[in-house]
Parts: structure tokens; C-alpha cells; sequence
């Protein structure tokens, strides 16, 4: 009895090294790829490449066609 009582204890307590384990590689892994100091850069350069893109557009004419803003 004593040693399937010290099985089951191993088990419960390597069940919960493992369930320890993914929960903190996932949070690991989550911080590994944007920091949650970081993603307010990351939005701000989105913002900055987005309104980049609508310059351009803008500025070659094919949003201004589009949109009937141009006479001609």
C-alpha cells in the first residue's frame, strides 16, 4: 500500500510540474514575441504605416480619382 500510495503522490505531483510547465512556456512564448511593453510600438508603427500608405495613395492620384474629388 505504501508504495502505490507514493506512485500516486508522484503522479499527482508530476501532473502538476507539467501543467506548471505549459503555462508558463505559453506565457513565455507570448512575451517572447511581443512584450506587452512593446506593443504599444508595434500599434503605433501600424498607425504610422497605414497613414504612410494613405499619403501615397492620395499623393499618385488613386484615391483622389476614386473618390470623384478631382475635376478632369
Amino acid at each position: 500500500m505504501d508504495n502505490k500510495d507514493l506512485q500516486e503522490k508522484e503522479n499527482k505531483a508530476f501532473d502538476e510540474m507539467r501543467h506548471t510547465d505549459k503555462n508558463l512556456r505559453k506565457r513565455r512564448d507570448d512575451d517572447d514575441i511581443a512584450p506587452q511593453r512593446n506593443r504599444l510600438w508595434v500599434w503605433l508603427g501600424v498607425l504610422v504605416l497605414i497613414f504612410i500608405l494613405l499619403y501615397w495613395l492620395f499623393a499618385i492620384g488613386t484615391f483622389g480619382d476614386l473618390a470623384d474629388w478631382f475635376n478632369g
